[in-house]
Protein backbone atom coordinates (compact mmCIF):
# COMPACT_ATOMS: atom_id res chain seq x y z
CA UNK A 1 0.00 0.00 0.00
CA UNK A 2 1.36 3.45 -0.94
CA UNK A 3 2.04 6.11 1.66
CA UNK A 4 -0.67 8.80 1.91
CA UNK A 5 -0.04 11.92 -0.15
CA UNK A 6 0.48 15.11 1.84
CA UNK A 7 0.56 18.54 0.28
CA UNK A 8 1.85 21.75 1.79
CA UNK A 9 -0.50 24.65 1.07
CA UNK A 10 0.45 28.29 1.59
CA UNK A 11 -2.45 30.54 2.49
CA UNK A 12 -3.14 34.05 3.69
CA UNK A 13 -6.05 34.67 6.04
CA UNK A 14 -7.34 36.83 8.86
CA UNK A 15 -7.87 35.33 12.31
CA UNK A 16 -11.39 35.39 13.70
CA UNK A 17 -10.52 38.11 16.20
CA UNK A 18 -9.02 40.69 13.88
CA UNK A 19 -6.23 41.88 11.67
CA UNK A 20 -3.68 41.65 10.11
CA UNK A 21 -3.60 39.10 7.33
CA UNK A 22 -1.28 36.27 8.38
CA UNK A 23 0.52 33.56 6.45
CA UNK A 24 -0.44 29.95 7.16
CA UNK A 25 1.22 26.74 6.02
CA UNK A 26 -1.22 23.85 5.97
CA UNK A 27 -0.15 20.26 5.54
CA UNK A 28 -3.14 18.43 4.09
CA UNK A 29 -3.60 14.75 3.28
CA UNK A 30 -5.35 14.56 -0.10
CA UNK A 31 -5.37 12.80 -3.44
CA UNK A 32 -4.53 15.94 -5.39
CA UNK A 33 -3.47 19.58 -5.02
CA UNK A 34 -6.89 21.19 -5.42
CA UNK A 35 -8.42 18.94 -2.76
CA UNK A 36 -5.53 19.79 -0.40
CA UNK A 37 -6.33 23.48 -0.81
CA UNK A 38 -9.99 22.81 -0.04
CA UNK A 39 -9.07 20.86 3.10
CA UNK A 40 -6.81 23.69 4.28
CA UNK A 41 -9.48 26.33 3.67
CA UNK A 42 -12.10 24.23 5.47
CA UNK A 43 -9.82 23.84 8.49
CA UNK A 44 -9.25 27.59 8.75
CA UNK A 45 -12.98 28.25 8.29
CA UNK A 46 -13.70 25.76 11.09
CA UNK A 47 -11.43 27.84 13.32
CA UNK A 48 -13.30 31.03 12.39
CA UNK A 49 -10.72 32.55 10.05
CA UNK A 50 -11.89 34.74 7.17
CA UNK A 51 -10.62 36.27 3.92
CA UNK A 52 -8.82 33.00 3.20
CA UNK A 53 -6.76 32.86 0.03
CA UNK A 54 -4.77 29.88 -1.24
CA UNK A 55 -1.49 31.12 -2.71
CA UNK A 56 0.17 27.88 -3.81
CA UNK A 57 0.45 24.19 -3.03
CA UNK A 58 2.83 21.37 -3.68
CA UNK A 59 3.25 17.72 -2.82
CA UNK A 60 5.62 16.74 -0.03
CA UNK A 61 7.74 14.18 -1.87
CA UNK A 62 10.47 13.75 0.78
CA UNK A 63 9.12 14.11 4.34
CA UNK A 64 12.62 13.45 5.70
CA UNK A 65 13.78 16.71 4.12
CA UNK A 66 11.22 18.79 6.04
CA UNK A 67 12.66 21.14 8.65
CA UNK A 68 12.17 19.87 12.20
CA UNK A 69 9.62 22.59 13.00
CA UNK A 70 7.37 21.40 10.09
CA UNK A 71 7.30 17.74 11.11
CA UNK A 72 4.58 18.08 13.74
CA UNK A 73 2.16 19.64 11.24
CA UNK A 74 3.06 16.95 8.70
CA UNK A 75 2.37 14.23 11.30
CA UNK A 76 -0.98 15.87 12.14
CA UNK A 77 -1.90 15.75 8.45
CA UNK A 78 -1.16 12.02 8.38
CA UNK A 79 -3.24 11.41 11.52
CA UNK A 80 -6.05 13.96 11.29
CA UNK A 81 -5.99 15.11 7.65
CA UNK A 82 -4.61 18.59 8.26
CA UNK A 83 -1.90 20.27 10.30
CA UNK A 84 -1.31 24.02 10.50
CA UNK A 85 1.64 26.31 11.04
CA UNK A 86 0.53 29.88 11.65
CA UNK A 87 3.05 32.68 11.41
CA UNK A 88 2.47 35.47 13.92
CA UNK A 89 3.98 38.09 11.63
CA UNK A 90 2.22 39.17 8.42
Amino acid sequence: MADPTVFVVTLEAVEADGEPTLTVLAFARADEEEAAGQIAVAELERLGWRHIQVLRAGEVTDPGALPEDFRGAWANALTWGCGLIIYDEP
